[in-house]
């Protein structure tokens, strides 16, 4: 019986400890002042071979290299929520084959420059949003071969817009950090380290402390580990919390704030109102290997949607987080598709269609997240829409997807990947290149895999 009241005071004394750092997920802000990053990449390479046939002998060679750098600002206080991302991307490629009998030359380059942003003004009892993402796309290819009357080229641009302006209440807070706090009091507590039991206060200023060293710019990789170690070490000892520190203190410290990998968690309630227009278009030019003979195709469209919803992020506990919304939708969209053939710079065939398309719907989702711990995250989600559209007596239109994915940690080198899925859809059309409906189908899926690090 003795054991028995034992056991059942540990519990509960447990239960009062995690019960209250659980619920503090909801109550946390994450509040930056600014925070900015570049990321570069530049790379090339080449490669030659040849290979010796008994006709001729075969040459092959080729270069290429690309470039990509992104640009990114965020700001969180009580007042604004603001992130913007600007980015640009390109890629070349040059090649040459000899065969003996014919040389052949290729080029190839590409830019997709792209640039959004999205603010959020707070008062007490709503906000205002304005936003906007803008990006782009180009390509050329050039193909060359002496047996051949002349080059071969086609080039392809792009443009995408949208315009974002909102109004709600309510706010979703990224609380990770607060997540990652909880976990280093845990590991703290179960290793002895603590002088006492932390307040609320004292864990959400820790989960601010973990906030402050991961947003402050240190270029230095070496440095900002100090750095972020030091932030967080510093608060716990001005705060007199920690009782002992040695290995086992800091490697928890090095585990919880580097190695907590898990996907950005939210809290919160979101109802909005939101006006959405957009604008798109391709052009594409295709010229034949006579030099006489091209085609250009060009595709635009003009958007405006208009959604009403809500989205509430519910952090049951520091394992389970449940996540829903809906929302009304209503879109009017107006598709312009030219399609010309040449020869000789004289218009030999020409079609040209126009579409507008009504749609009234709504779609709703659910996720289901399970964090067991810092490095491993279960995922469960369904995604539906429905609704009416008046475009070629396709009516009624559906989409379903249900998913599961699992990232398993095996160890610091090695994780486990698993996903499942199913995925229906009728009467639903898509605006790439044209305008085009498809089919309608029923998809199952399934995937496993190791993430092996060497």
């Amino acid at each position: 019986m003795k054991k028995i009241i034992v056991l059942l005071t540990l519990c509960i004394s447990s239960i009062s400890i995690f019960a209250q750092p659980d619920s503090l997920l909801k109550k946390f802000k994450y509040r930056i002042d600014h925070f900015q990053a570049i990321n570069f990449n530049i790379g090339a390479g080449g490669q030659y071979s040849q290979m010796e046939y008994v006709a001729a002998t075969h040459k092959n060679s080729a270069a290429s290299g690309g470039f990509n750098g992104t640009y990114y600002f965020t700001k969180s206080t009580d007042k604004i929520q603001l992130s913007t991302t600007s980015y640009l991307y390109s890629a070349f490629n040059r090649s040459k084959s000899n065969d003996q009998t014919n040389i052949g030359t290729g080029r190839y380059f590409s830019s997709s420059p792209g640039f959004s942003i999205l603010n959020k003004w707070f008062t007490k009892k709503m906000f205002t949003e304005l936003g906007a993402d803008v990006s782009g796309n180009f390509y050329f290819n050039k193909d060359v071969f002496q047996g051949a009357p002349a080059a071969s080229k086609n080039n392809n641009t792009g443009y995408s817009s949208t315009l974002t302006f909102g109004i709600g209440t309510g706010r979703l807070e990224n609380v990770t950090n607060m997540q990652n706090a909880i976990w280093l009091y845990k590991a703290l507590v179960k290793e002895q380290r603590l002088t006492g039991t932390l307040s609320a206060n004292d864990l959400l200023e820790l989960g601010q402390s973990i906030t402050k060293g991961n947003n402050t710019r240190v270029l230095d990789a070496r440095k900002r580990t100090q750095f972020l170690l030091t932030t967080v070490d510093n608060y716990l000892q001005q705060k007199g919390l920690i009782s002992k520190t040695d290995i086992a203190y800091f490697s928890n410290l090095n585990d919880i704030l580097f190695y907590a990998i898990n996907n950005t968690r939210f809290a919160g309630t979101e109802k909005f109102v939101r006006l959405t227009p957009s604008a798109s278009g391709s052009n594409y030019n295709q010229y034949q290997s006579n030099g006489i003979d091209k085609t250009k195709h060009n595709f635009t469209t003009q958007t405006a949607l208009l959604s009403a919803g809500f989205k509430k992020y519910k952090p049951a506990n520091l394992i389970h987080q449940n996540n829903y919304g809906v929302a009304i939708n209503l879109s009017y969209t107006a598709a312009n598709l030219t399609d010309r053939s040449f020869a000789n710079n004289v218009v030999v065939n020409e079609l040209k269609a126009k579409t507008d398309i009504r749609k009234a719907g709504g779609n709703l989702f659910y996720q289901h997240a399970i964090y067991p711990n810092t490095r491993t995250d279960i995922n469960f989600g369904l995604q539906t829409e429905l609704g009416y559209q008046d475009i070629d007596n396709q009516n009624f239109y559906a989409t379903a997807n249900a998913y599961c994915n699992v990232n398993y940690f095996i160890s610091y080198r090695t994780r486990l990947t698993v996903g499942a899925g199913a995925t229906y859809q009728k009467n639903t059309y898509t605006l790439n290149n044209a305008i085009e409906m498809v089919p309608n189908s029923f998809l199952l899926s399934a995937n496993a895999g190791l993430q092996i690090s060497l």
